[in-house]
């Protein structure tokens, strides 16, 4: 990154922080979103345990054991698909229509008739919209998408569901 890059980037990370703490209510949610902004900028799985381009589970779970001490079905998973299933059953999760900050978004992997329909997991970011995931390209935790391109490129483009959990 130039310096202009990182300043853009500086500057939104810490709109992402004050906004935080000015509207944090301390739900479960809210310390899933804290995690997630904490690892902008950084590969958020540096053991690299699934390659970059199919790192958003690895990912993803590292946010989530730091947010509460382990991973999403007590042992971590690369797969979309099976995160998908982990959702599903899991206690401290429900399905909900509308996204909101701290929300797990997912398009599961095997869900579409297309061939080659690689699925994603991300974290709702603030009120923006935005959602925070691994970068298939670089590796590191960014603000990758909106909720209007993740469903034009997951539901539209590769025919894949977006499915939306909140933490209770």
């Amino acid at each position: 990154m130039n310096l202009l890059q990182d300043k853009k980037f500086l500057d939104r990370w810490m709109d992402l922080i004050y906004n935080f703490f000015k509207t944090t209510r301390n739900t479960d949610s809210d310390k899933l979103y804290y995690a997630a902004i904490q690892k902008l900028g950084q590969e958020a799985s540096p053991k690299d345990e699934a390659p970059d381009e199919y790192g958003c589970v690895d990912s993803f779970e590292e946010v989530y054991k730091s947010a509460f001490g382990e991973y999403v079905g007590k042992k971590k998973t690369l797969s979309t698909t099976i995160m998908y299933q982990t959702l599903l059953i899991h206690p401290k999760f429900q399905r909900i229509d509308n996204p909101e900050r701290g929300c797990v978004i997912i398009s599961p992997t095997g869900h579409s008739i297309k061939a080659n329909a690689i699925g994603h997991v991300g974290i709702f970011s603030d009120n923006c919209g935005t959602i925070l995931s691994n970068d298939s390209r670089s590796g590191l935790w960014l603000e990758n998408f909106t909720w209007r391109s993740w469903n034009l490129y997951y539901k539209d483009k590769l025919g894949l569901p977006v499915y939306l959990f909140k933490r209770l």
